[in-house]
């Protein structure tokens, strides 16, 4: 009722007598029953504290990448830094949120998928925020510069899926969520590649969130793709779920 009616639950209190007009009742107790995620259902959701729309393309934001943006925002600050890329942005979460917050930096939001940077289009429209939001494969695309690169990827591997939630399973987009059992981390590798470049010409940062039982093998990663400094974070929950990765100018 909070969602279809805008009541707040005191105004549901104070107003219990009344009758509201309820026009997608039915429909949406159908689709909870199927245990369709409410957040679908009413079509958006909130992440650090801003309505964010969603469709069928994006994911449900977790409070795991609430967490992710409070250190980027901490390498904002720690760094000066200008700009950012969220690379896989989806309904555009990560860089609303970083544009929220501090709203002098540049940020450009991409994704592969035409209909989720539809959808964090109009979000930014929403919410009043200039984030450049654009289609782009990271595996072919050329990037443009930025002094930190932040990234929540795929990277549940497709052996895990059937110990899912059906509701998560059966409704989030696939492409979002799994990657291949014998290439876990093949998104992290490519992005690594691209901030080697990037960064060899200037200073910067790498943020990701990552799976848990993966810590150790980004370690291993960073340093394949020579990075200077990596540090692996836990989430509130104890588990290995954040990894950074600075980079030094070396020309």
């Amino acid at each position: 009722m909070e969602a279809r009616l805008e009541l707040s639950r005191i105004d549901q209190v104070l107003r219990a007598e009344e009758i509201f007009h309820f026009e997608t009742y039915d429909s949406d107790l159908v689709a909870l029953l199927a245990r369709t995620p409410v957040q679908y259902v009413i079509g958006h959701t909130f992440f650090y504290g801003l309505k964010i729309g969603l469709n069928s393309a994006t994911l449900i934001p977790r409070p795991e990448t609430e967490e992710l943006v409070r250190e980027v925002i901490k390498l904002i600050d720690a760094t000066q830094a200008k700009s950012i890329i969220d690379i896989g942005t989806g309904s555009g979460c990560i860089a609303l949120a970083v544009k929220s917050l501090r709203p002098n930096i540049r940020v450009v939001g991409i994704d592969v998928n035409p209909e989720a940077i539809r959808q964090a289009v109009i979000n930014a429209e929403e919410l009043k925020l200039d984030v450049d939001f654009k289609v782009g494969d990271v595996f072919k695309s050329s990037l443009d510069s930025a002094d930190i690169i932040v990234s929540n990827p795929p990277y549940i591997p497709r052996s895990e899926r059937e110990h899912m939630e059906t509701h998560v399973v059966d409704y989030e987009p696939e492409g979002a969520l799994f990657v291949p059992d014998e290439q876990p981390l093949l998104f992290y590798d490519t992005i690594f590649a691209i901030g080697a470049r990037i960064f060899a010409e200037r200073a910067g940062w790498l943020a990701f969130e990552i799976h848990h039982l993966f810590g150790e093998e980004m370690k291993a990663l960073s340093v394949k793709h020579s990075a200077k400094e990596v540090k692996l974070l836990k989430d509130l929950q104890g588990k290995n779920r954040m990894l950074l990765a600075k980079y030094e100018c070396t020309v």
